[in-house]
């Protein structure tokens, strides 16, 4: 890339012989162009940075997790160039129809927690999953579908990660997908049981 940034100039000499103009408008071109050229360093020098961040915090989580032995139960993946997802598997969430905490998921909120207090720069999306199994009857009135269920599944991983572990709370956002972006089919236990998690995607806040 920097290579043709350099032939650029040259490039732009022989048209201005080819189209007479003048060196002034010339010199007014070179300028614009290496401000372009600068631009366009800078930007890449920013991506170069998030990358490399974004590496540093998947690693740290990934060592957290082993070394709280939940190797099988979450799932730490880097997406593009600053998006890092945890997913907490139905191994280590929640009990059925339920939205409490378990004790089985605070090591991986604590990983969390302590992988992005001192990385202010990155947001937190809280996203709540489920199967397409219908509410128990005896919770409908609390929760009418897979929806309101995976919203305060959200809620919930939120609330702890800002009540109990001190995140400030502007940084969060908690969404519900419901049964509605599976990763498994529904017609088994097993991927029923892929598809009820909750992802938490940290996201490096960019200029770019």
């Amino acid at each position: 890339m920097r290579i043709r940034y350099l032939v650029l100039p040259a490039i732009l000499a022989v048209a201005v012989i080819l189209t007479g103009c003048s060196c002034k408008e010339y010199e007014e071109q070179i300028v614009a162009l290496d401000a372009q050229i600068a631009d366009l360093q800078q930007q890449l020098g920013e991506r170069e940075a998030t990358l490399a961040e974004c590496n540093d915090l998947t690693e740290e989580l990934r060592k957290s997790i082993r070394d709280a032995e939940m190797e099988n139960a979450v799932i730490i993946e880097q997406r593009d160039n600053r998006y890092v997802e945890i997913t907490l598997t139905d191994a280590v969430t929640f009990s059925s129809s339920q939205f409490i905490v378990l004790d089985t998921m605070v090591p991986a909120l604590r990983a969390v927690a302590d992988a992005v207090r001192n990385r202010p720069d990155f947001k937190v999306y809280v996203e709540g999953h489920t199967d397409n199994v219908g509410i128990a009857e005896e919770f409908l009135d609390r929760w009418p579908s897979n929806w309101e269920l995976g919203a305060f599944r959200a809620a919930a991983v939120t609330r702890y990660l800002t009540n109990d572990l001190d995140l400030p709370a502007e940084r969060f956002a908690a969404v519900s997908y419901g049964p509605f972006h599976p990763v498994a089919g529904n017609d088994t236990p097993e991927g029923r049981q892929q598809n009820r998690r909750v992802v938490i995607t940290l996201e490096k806040v960019t200029d770019y």
